[in-house]
């Protein structure tokens, strides 16, 4: 009986351990980066992981009035016994929205002097 207990407090440690969450989080002006592991392991579908930050952004910026507009999207594929994947995105709260883009740049701009 010991042992079972101890192994199921080691799995839900492990559970919890590997997940990781950040909620949006403010990066400047109106924009905001959010990110989440995906939580499945190598079942898991890392674009899911995405669509559902879009949903909380979306969610986010209702609830200021305002519209979602992604800015970047990022995700990172599963690696068995070496990292969970998942996604992360920054977007903006905006009065009006404009045309869903994702910069080709991926948001990174890099000028010379």
């Amino acid at each position: 009986m010991r042992l079972v207990t101890r192994a199921a407090m080691f799995s839900a440690a492990a559970v919890i351990g590997g997940c990781a969450s950040t909620p949006p989080t403010r990066i400047g002006g109106d924009t905001y980066y959010s990110s989440k592991t995906n939580t499945a392991g190598i079942f898991g579908d890392v674009t899911a992981v995405s669509g559902k930050l879009m949903v909380e952004g979306n969610q986010f910026c209702a609830s200021m009035s305002k519209e979602f507009e992604l800015v970047t999207q990022t995700t990172t594929s599963n690696i068995p016994g070496v990292r969970l994947g998942g996604a992360s995105i920054t977007f903006k709260c905006t009065a009006h929205a404009n045309d869903v883009q994702v910069r080709p740049d991926n948001g990174v701009t890099t000028t010379t002097q």
